[in-house]
């Protein structure tokens, strides 16, 4: 939506702001009024107007049959002659709109104004409603005018199938009650109509209302009754610094409440258990360490070695995956202190070789990861063993970009470079950390493996593979 103001209305920097503050909220609205809604903006050109932003409510998004939003679209002034009139007038109208030829739906068009007062948008509610719900078009407005402070707030959430609706006055009054609340509020034991209760005199249990009130805040809470279970989201609208209206949403959400507690016991044993594979691992490498003191044959210990720094590659996903709450985990976390423990471990006092890392944020399932970090391990002990050997300085850099559907990681050295020839052949004992990581970019990403001379000198490994979606 700012894109298209500045690019094609006629409002300030100062005005697409303001108007802007309220356009998270219009997917609450939408749901609210059971209405589409339309955001208007004054054209460039004379007498046009520019369709800033379109929403469609719950039930309209759930159809196959509704259009694609037109956002961005010009048209002339008079094609929305009552979006114009409102413009003139600054006063909000009621009308209706020409769906197709001959069909005609019920249409309110409010006008959205600024800190001075001039109306620098309209905003319109198009659709069929029943009579006594034309009031959730008005409280659907008002909801619009009070911008979102936390942009992380759950207040303003768009609606779902299972929410009831209460509205109530700036003086306690029940003034509208949809058949989900009243449903909802009869599990609470409550055997009479909700509207024209008052909170303060009557029976009905909306304490939250109350506390809305007193405070002029908004809040989310969760409620018991028995072993039911509700959740309420308390919207206080306010106008000259007092509370007009008050919108609750409440949601019977038992079993919901109960699959999450489920998940939660679930997600914390899974967490448990990669901290234990996390712990025998290392106790692995402990052991691993303990023979490599113990042999005599340098080759034995290279064995040893390789073998100790995968092991630790492998932990290091777990370790990971310990502290996160699903089984998928940002690879470029991994390939940097991959990157730093190598180095580390491998490159002695005396050498001066550094790591270079430049990552985007890329997603990956755990078995992915897995298969990344012992990648970037093979690759980089390879640079450090072969790229680097007589040579005591250099770089090591290691690259991860995320290029929508594919994932591209660049490993490369600055060293004394490779046979490119032999390395591709993977022949024999001395490249089978180079066949390892064929076969993983090969059967487990199923992504391709390439190398090439790096500029100015070195080698340079550069590996690409599909990204899916998570759970394919």
């Amino acid at each position: 939506m700012n894109d298209i103001c500045r690019e094609k209305s006629i409002l300030s920097d100062v005005q697409i702001r303001i108007l802007n503050n309220s356009m998270d909220l219009l997917q609450f609205a939408s749901d609210l009024s059971q209405r589409e809604i339309n955001v208007f903006v004054l054209g460039k050109q004379k007498d046009t107007l520019v369709l800033a932003a379109q929403r469609t409510p719950l039930f309209l998004r759930l159809s196959e049959t509704v259009a694609e939003a037109g956002a961005g679209e010009s048209i002339t002034a008079y094609d929305e002659p009552l979006a114009l009139r409102v413009f003139q007038t600054g006063t909000p109208l009621k009308g209706a709109k020409e769906r197709e030829f001959g069909k005609m739906e019920p249409m309110m068009a409010y006008p959205f104004v600024d800190n001075a007062g001039d109306t620098i948008a309209v905003i319109t509610f198009v659709g069929k409603v029943e009579n006594n719900r034309n009031i959730l078009t008005d409280t659907a407005f008002q909801a619009l005018q009070v911008p979102i402070i936390d942009k992380s707030c759950k207040l303003y959430q768009a609606l779902s199938v299972q929410d009831g609706i209460i509205l109530i006055s700036g003086e306690g009054k029940v003034v509208y009650a949809d058949e989900m609340a009243e449903s909802i509020m009869h599990l609470r034991g409550r055997d009479i109509r909700l509207i024209g209760e008052n909170i303060y005199n009557s029976r009905v249990n909306l304490s939250g209302a109350k506390k809305a009130l007193a405070t002029h805040e908004g809040f989310v809470e969760d409620i018991r009754h028995g072993k039911i279970i509700f959740t309420q989201r308390v919207i206080p609208l306010l106008s000259g610094g007092k509370v007009s209206r008050i919108i609750i949403v409440i949601t019977e959400r038992t079993e919901i409440h109960r699959k999450e507690e489920e998940l939660m016991v679930k997600t914390s044993v899974i967490k448990e258990i990669h901290h234990r594979v996390k712990n025998n691992l290392q106790t692995i490498a402990s052991l691993l360490r303990m023979q490599m003191r113990r042999v005599e044959s340098q080759e034995a210990r290279d064995v040893l070695q390789e073998s100790l720094h995968r092991i630790l590659s492998i932990s290091l996903v777990h370790e990971i995956l310990s502290h996160h709450d699903e089984e998928n985990i940002d690879i470029s976390d991994v390939a940097q202190k991959l990157l730093t423990l190598l180095l580390h471990s491998m490159v002695s006092r005396e050498s001066r070789i550094e790591a270079k890392f430049e990552g985007q944020k890329l997603i990956l399932p755990s078995e992915a990861a897995t298969s990344i970090a012992l990648v970037i391990n093979e690759l980089i002990t390879n640079a450090i063993e072969h790229g680097f050997e007589g040579i005591h300085e250099g770089t090591i850099s290691v690259i991860i970009h995320n290029e929508g559907t594919w994932g591209m990681m660049v490993i490369a050295d600055n060293g004394r470079g490779m046979d490119i020839d032999a390395v591709r052949n993977y022949k024999g004992r001395k490249h089978l950390g180079l066949q390892i990581v064929s076969t993983l970019v090969e059967k487990d990403l199923h992504g391709t493996l390439n190398f090439s001379l790096a500029e100015p000198q070195g080698t340079k490994a550069i590996i690409r593979f599909p990204l899916h979606e998570k759970g394919e």
